[in-house]
């Protein structure tokens, strides 16, 4: 700053949801020994939220005792005092202009917006390449979401357009997540947007890199903000998310503190604990369920919030049990040395929280509260590389050699051609060839229906995968139903039948000839289960049975199963699996 070194230690963030935050540094050079920030919203009365409030920001400081120690009253003055009056009464006209209709207890999931910023900067905008490149999106997928981009792209604030998520985009839009997905699939192609891999630390869900390529992701990450180590994988800390091509607009980098309320706006309460510290606070939530950890300890406590029921709705008897039962308390929140010790919670929207949090440990520790919505919205990387469209238009975007990712679930279809060398010997080549070309085409769309993906063609079969099994199941069930008709309508007079199996569980990705594949136990057991099949049924391990309520989406559609035990090559058990037929 005006040439002077500034260096300093930031002690993580405190803060209550709509009530308060604080922030501590300690300074090794500059104009200050320790420098203290905070911030508290008041209500002028608890009783009545109309009657507004009083914002309160303090700076508290230490000055250096060198040289730069003289100006330190005067650069928080300036730089400071001064910054924050401007920005709060630009809020303040902001909050008053806002529709009276929105929630008062809301978690905003989207990074804040730099009020000045918005009224004085005017876009760097390309109108003609605008135009020339919604017209290609168009070509590549034509949908009117291709209108509501574009003019997003012109009109939203930067702020908005940094990190675009297709499924927040549908979710304001009120439209389908797939077809906002291929919307925004399409215009990356084009040259509209641009996508980003942002590596996402799994505790805090900051962005700690930001990823031009997939070949750019290592296998482990570091997170300044949670001071940890992290294995990257694909469904939990890789995400894609989307932003203006410069050559149609230009949106400017933002730098934000390291682990503020507007760096990770999905934690409603954060408080930094020494050994011994106790704290309590009350507070309102909207519905959602949240987390409640601590650094330190790997598991969690849930609190999960619900829509408040309309009064006019509620019996006497359930309006006189709501009066009496008053706020409800958490107090049961200890940190030790070994253990989390706490309950989880289920609350309304109206119900205050009322916190306590005591740290009986010997170690300093960080204690959070977090909404899980961000899940709602975050397009993970596991998700994306198993969507068909992706494949198809960024068939270049894999890993680099000698890296291996994690996928914490994923559901394996492999289909074969029952007979097929006796095809090939009945029909010779050719035709045998150009059958199997034609059946791949269906398999291609039934798949891409379902929200799945083809990994690759081994012969006459494929291996799909899918990121939901319910998905999985939908499909091998059209497989059936469509695959020897569709051949015979090409002008095949002979007609296709299919064997296909199906298991679901963890697994890696790799990049292998130039594409992205999948490797272990799952992909292997799900090809054993396959192999067992006779052909027009589907062979389901039971484990993913299990997890999908007994394959109720083939029992819906007249599938039949029964129970067997089949050994498969390479387990030492034999592995249960239901063979499901028509009736």
């Amino acid at each position: 700053m005006h040439g002077f070194l500034f260096a300093y230690e930031e002690l993580p963030f405190t803060w209550v949801h709509e009530q308060r935050y604080d922030v501590r540094r300690i300074y090794s050079n500059g104009a200050f020994r320790t420098f203290r920030h905070s911030c508290e919203i008041i209500p002028r009365d608890p009783a009545n939220p109309d009657a507004g409030c009083t914002v309160r920001t303090t700076f508290q400081w230490e000055k250096s005792r060198g040289f730069l120690g003289l100006f330190a009253a005067s650069g928080t003055r300036n730089n400071g005092v001064t910054t924050y009056t401007r920005i709060f009464t630009e809020a303040a006209a902001r909050l008053k202009a806002r529709p009276e209709h929105e929630k008062r207890h809301s978690v905003i999931l989207s990074r804040p917006i730099d009020v000045p910023a918005i009224e004085e900067e005017r876009p760097q905008l390309d109108a003609q390449r605008l135009q020339d490149f919604t017209r290609r999106t168009r070509v590549l997928f034509d949908s009117p979401l291709a209108d509501r981009l574009a003019e997003a792209v012109k009109n939203l604030p930067a702020e908005e357009l940094r990190r675009m998520q297709p499924y927040a985009f549908a979710r304001r839009w009120k439209a389908d997540r797939q077809q906002t997905l291929n919307q925004f699939l399409a215009a990356t192609r084009a040259g509209l947007l641009k996508m980003r891999w942002d590596v996402i630390c799994p505790h805090c869900r900051g962005d700690k890199m930001n990823l031009a390529s997939l070949d750019q992701v290592k296998d482990k990450a570091f997170c300044p903000s949670c001071n940890i180590d992290f294995d990257v994988d694909l469904d939990r800390s890789l995400e894609a998310v989307f932003m203006p091509h410069p050559q149609v607009r230009e949106v400017p980098a933002a730098h934000y503190c390291l682990g503020g309320p507007g760096t990770t706006p999905h934690i409603v309460y954060q408080q930094l604990f020494e050994p011994g510290e106790e704290h309590r606070a009350e507070f309102r939530l909207a519905s959602g369920r949240y987390r409640v950890r601590v650094t330190g300890d790997p598991t969690y406590r849930w609190i999960e919030i619900s829509e408040q029921e309309p009064q006019a709705h509620l019996s006497t008897e359930a309006l006189a049990k709501a009066e009496a039962r008053g706020p409800v308390s958490s107090e049961a929140f200890e940190i030790r040395d070994n253990a989390f010790d706490g309950a989880d919670h289920a609350l309304t929207e109206n119900d205050p929280i009322r916190l306590h949090i005591r740290n009986a440990s010997e170690r300093r520790v960080v204690a959070v509260i977090e909404s899980v919505e961000w899940a709602r919205d975050a397009l993970s990387a596991g998700e994306l590389v198993a969507d068909q469209r992706f494949r198809d238009l960024f068939s270049s975007e894999v890993l680099a050699p000698g890296i291996s990712l994690a996928v914490e679930d994923a559901t394996i279809l492999f289909t074969d051609v029952v007979g097929s060398t006796a095809m090939y010997n009945t029909l010779g080549d050719a035709k045998a060839f150009s059958l199997v070309r034609t059946h791949f085409d269906v398999l291609h769309e039934i798949v891409e229906k379902h929200r799945g993906a083809i990994v690759k063609t081994i012969g006459d079969a494929i291996m799909a995968v899918f990121t939901k099994p319910e998905n999985a199941l939908r499909a091998a069930d059209e497989l059936h139903q469509r695959t020897d008709n569709y051949v015979r309508e090409q002008g095949h007079k002979e007609g296709v039948q299919l064997k296909i199996g199906l298991h679901a569980g963890p697994c890696i990705a790799v990049t292998l000839n130039e594409k992205l594949d999948y490797f272990g136990t799952t992909v292997n057991l799900a090809a054993r289960v396959q192999g067992l099949s006779e052909g027009g049924d589907i062979l389901v391990s039971q484990n993913m049975a299990d997890r999908t309520s007994n394959c109720e989406a083939l029992r819906e559609s007249g599938w039949q199963s029964q129970l067997e035990h089949a050994y498969a090559k390479g387990f030492k058990d034999p592995v249960p699996v239901l063979r499901w037929t028509r009736k």
